[in-house]
């Protein structure tokens, strides 16, 4: 990745999360545009994308447990984002550090729990998103 690049990124991130907080109670109302989730409906059984509106409404509100309990997978990528942004830092002032694995087997590993978990959340109740 070229040096402009990376600069761009450092300064164009905080400048997005900026005015996605100045933007958040917007963003939020835009929740009533959204459907019922028809396999929710239909089964009573949570589908993977399944919270995921109240977990990024609750994570903008800054209760970050009750986005992951909401879906997981939305902080999950948060803070793989938030990883590489460090890295990214780090590659502008000549560190090579890596924050996150590299290897197949890890992130094998992480998409099967994720699996795991969205099968779980039906059947535990502890797992399963907050009703409003």
């Amino acid at each position: 990745m070229s040096k402009r690049l990376r600069i761009i990124i450092a300064a164009g991130a905080p400048f997005l999360i900026a005015v996605i907080f100045a933007l958040r109670n917007y963003i939020i109302s835009l929740k009533r545009f959204f459907p019922e989730c028809t396999f929710h409906k239909l089964t009573g059984y949570w589908c993977t994308g399944c919270g995921n509106t109240r977990c990024v409404e609750a994570m903008l509100h800054g209760h970050i447990i009750t986005a992951v309990r909401n879906n997981a997978l939305i902080p999950f990528l948060c803070l793989l984002l938030i990883l590489l942004y460090m890295e990214n830092i780090g590659a502008l002032f000549g560190r090579n550090i890596k924050l996150l694995p590299r290897k197949g087997l890890f992130w094998g590993f992480v998409i099967g729990a994720f699996i795991v978990y969205f099968i779980a959340r039906n059947f535990i109740p502890v797992l399963a998103p907050v009703s409003e």
